[in-house]
């Protein structure tokens, strides 16, 4: 039977559809830095965005993932259409199958009567940018699997596919393979999502700091309307000597401070040499296997505790949901 595609006008959405307040802001000039290291990693975005493929960019907190995809944008022949943004992380795991693929009106209690287009629709033409991939609850990654190989969407409460025509963008500071051994992520969505990969150099492997924070440091000041500072001898050893585990972000946080206080100082918590009780820490491993407990829980209970179709809301096998179940001792 032959598939009925729905087409939404403009004026049947329930906000206003302007193309041009999604796009990227940043471009390739934005990303500062010199060397081989920063060479090699704009080559890897400008390679990326030759292709209509999907792009997985990797790097840690505060490296700069955001603007590499503004940049991929920039680059690509859809710098014309929108790109969209959307956070995994940020939204509520009940909450983000509306943002994603949009609601019909009356969908469910407190939506929109002439219902809201998700981010995949606004994004058609253009490039969705995926942030925090690793934070999708996995319920949700077979959908949006089916997204890539059918491009087309399902609205919420709706009932006629929609058809989209898009570049998929994601972005993690998660080892996504770990997270795949553990069953946290379907690995045929990995392997659909990390065809072309750019890696985002951390701040701690650059040779140019000194560069990037004298032009930071021109930037920041310009904002804020004060003179430029010159940095010090003291201040370059300072700079290339600390480790930036906050990376980028951080070293603009540090700057800053440097421009109102007229010093540069790096905020290190030094361990105490006698601590109090010291505030408990959870492993990756134990966050993980935290958050699978709590989709297997919300499977069961959407299926009303039928593990078959929980395995398959989940995307994993039976017998992978039974072992996952006696882990828990919940079998």
């Amino acid at each position: 039977m032959k598939k009925t595609y729905s087409r939404i006008s403009k004026a049947e959405l329930a906000i206003p559809h302007n193309p041009r307040s999604w796009q990227s802001k940043f471009s390739l000039n934005d990303i500062i830095g010199t060397g081989e290291l920063m060479d090699s990693y704009r080559d890897a975005i400008k390679v990326a965005a030759a292709y209509e493929l999907p792009v997985m960019i990797c790097g840690e907190t505060g490296a700069g993932k955001e603007l590499a995809a503004h940049a991929l944008h920039a680059l690509s022949d859809r710098c014309a259409g929108p790109f969209v943004w959307v956070n995994c992380a940020s939204i509520p795991s009940e909450l983000i199958e509306a943002e994603l693929f949009g609601y019909e009106g009356g969908a469910f209690t407190g939506a929109r009567s002439q219902g809201k287009p998700g981010k995949f629709e606004l994004a058609t033409g253009g490039m969705l940018f995926l942030d925090e991939i690793g934070d999708m609850p996995l319920a949700l990654q077979g959908s949006l699997l089916r997204v890539l190989q059918m491009n087309e969407i399902v609205r919420v409460g709706g009932t006629n596919p929609v058809s989209i025509d898009l570049c998929i963008v994601c972005a993690t500071n998660k080892p996504l393979l770990d997270l795949v051994r553990a069953g946290r992520f379907r690995e045929d969505l990995y392997h659909r999502l990390n065809v072309l990969s750019i890696n985002v150099p951390p701040l701690r492997e650059r040779e140019d700091i000194p560069y990037l924070a004298e032009r930071l440091l021109a930037r920041i000041a310009g904002r804020l309307g004060k003179p430029t500072p010159n940095l010090t001898a003291q201040d370059r050893k300072l700079l290339l000597g600390y480790a930036w585990p906050g990376n980028v972000r951080e070293l603009e946080n540090g700057l800053t401070r440097m421009l109102i206080t007229g010093k540069l100082s790096i905020s290190v918590t030094e361990p105490s040499s006698n601590p109090a009780q010291p505030a408990p820490t959870t492993s990756l491993k134990q966050r993980i296997q935290s958050q699978t407990d709590a989709e297997i829980r919300t499977a069961l209970k959407q299926t009303q505790g039928n593990k078959s179709r929980a395995a398959e809301l989940l995307g994993i096998s039976r017998a992978h949901l039974y072992r996952l179940l006696k882990e828990q001792g919940a079998e």
